[in-house]
């Protein structure tokens, strides 16, 4: 008699369902934002349609900022503080990448 041994499925961890979830709920408010917002441009109006477009962009642009710090308090709250300071890290290369790119 032969037995298969099917390979274990991987389990995801939490941080993982969580950051993907935080990626796809940006991802889409930044979707419906754009679409209303080209929407009403492509309608004529041109007064709310900029404010849509601009903010799905902020949205668009905020959401892997937002996944970072998301890991990062995740990280702390599992005292895994290689991770942490790697979080810490890549904010910080953000922050200065925003503070030192707004003169260009």
């Amino acid at each position: 008699m032969v037995v298969a041994i099917e390979p274990e499925e991987k389990a995801e961890h939490p941080i993982e369902l969580v950051l993907a979830r935080l990626l796809r709920l940006g991802s889409l408010v930044a979707a419906a934002l754009l679409a209303v917002g080209i929407a009403l441009m492509v309608l004529g109006q041109t007064v709310l349609a900029p404010k849509l477009i601009t903010a799905g962009l902020l949205v668009l642009l905020g959401t892997p900022v937002l996944r970072v710090t998301a890991a990062a308090v995740i990280f702390v709250k599992e005292r895994d503080w290689h991770f942490a300071l790697f979080s810490l890290v890549v904010l910080c290369a953000v922050a200065a990448g925003i503070y030192f790119g707004k003169g260009m």
